[in-house]
């Protein structure tokens, strides 16, 4: 009798604890992404004025902490320790947001470019539907706050970073489950995920600088909406990953046409919709790596090379 309350106690514990893990999962990656949908891509970007010369830093960091968050230091530093570090640094610097000078605007580069593989490294394959609460998360606040000015987001800084901090202390204990049935990627299976990336901040970048296109002013709760329906037929699709791609590719291909024929409207539909259907893609095959450090080298160039030509090509305004 005795041991069977035992067992009831042992079972009630172990549920509680996977709750918490969970929840501590969901909320340092929704906000974490918050915070560089709303602080590092758009918040430091107006701030400079999508100056690469006076983003560099930001740029150079960002690479030398992807790089570092996949170094082996001791047996003892595990990923999540990382992450509390990256963190801690990050919630430092943002009480000084928006006003870096070049040594801090490199360093936070290096604190967030840290987050980058280690946050999706906690994630494997049996934490899917975290991982599609967290994205929800992140595309709901970074769309419905997308218009606030972004010199006075350093609140919002630093209660994304906060409550990011919290949920990674939560899980100094968390060990990431480990995958038997995970095939090795070989970099040409990457490059879909780096072309998405590079089309989004191209197209990104493009939208963002163009009046009469400013779709999150006008059609907030339609891009929420799209982003959401995305997640939920990203999340619900079995398909192979051959098919996914070329979903993404026809919907990228539409959502460049509308805005050369300049329909805001019909842009705020399939923009959003594309932006988190292959956002999907990428976490969940990122995913399946197991090695950090292998990891940490691909996220420098899905994660920064891709996304920094993306933003290079739409300032140069050769395609719009």
């Amino acid at each position: 009798m005795t041991h069977t309350i035992n067992q009831k106690k042992s079972f009630e514990n172990f549920k509680i604890i996977y709750k918490i893990e969970s929840l501590s999962l969901i909320f340092l990656l929704g906000f974490e992404l918050s915070y560089y949908l709303l602080i590092v891509q758009t918040g430091l970007a107006q701030h400079y004025n999508s100056d690469l010369v006076a983003l560099s830093p930001l740029f150079v960091g960002g690479v030398s902490g992807t790089l570092l968050s996949g170094m082996d230091f001791s047996k003892n530093i595990k990923p999540i320790h990382k992450i509390i570090f990256a963190l801690s640094l990050q919630l430092l610097l943002s009480f000084s947001y928006p006003n870096f000078n070049t040594f801090t605007l490199g360093i936070l580069g290096v604190s967030v470019g840290m987050m980058a593989p280690l946050s999706v490294f906690l994630f494997k394959q049996k934490q899917k539907i975290e991982l599609f609460i967290a994205l929800a998360i992140a595309y709901t606040t970074g769309t419905y706050l997308f218009t606030t000015f972004a010199d006075t987001r350093g609140v919002l800084a630093i209660m994304f970073t906060t409550v990011a901090l919290a949920s990674a202390l939560l899980l100094k204990d968390y060990k990431i489950q480990e995958q038997t049935e995970v095939k090795s990627r070989s970099f040409f299976m990457y490059i879909p995920l780096m072309f998405w990336i590079f089309l989004d901040s191209n197209l990104f970048e493009s939208l963002s600088r163009t009046q009469n296109l400013d779709i999150w002013s006008h059609q907030t709760f339609t891009i929420i909406t799209f982003h959401l329906f995305g997640l939920f037929i990203a999340y619900f699709n079995k398909t192979k990953e051959l098919n996914h791609h070329i979903v993404i590719a026809i919907f990228f291909m539409l959502s460049y046409a509308l805005t050369y024929l300049n329909m805001p409207i019909a842009l705020a539909i399939v923009y959003p919709f594309v932006i988190s259907y292959y956002n999907v893609i990428v976490f969940m095959a990122l995913s399946k790596e197991m090695s950090l450090k292998r990891l940490s080298f691909m996220m420098v160039f899905i994660a920064w090379i891709a996304s920094g030509a993306g933003l290079a090509l739409a300032l140069s305004k050769v395609l719009y």
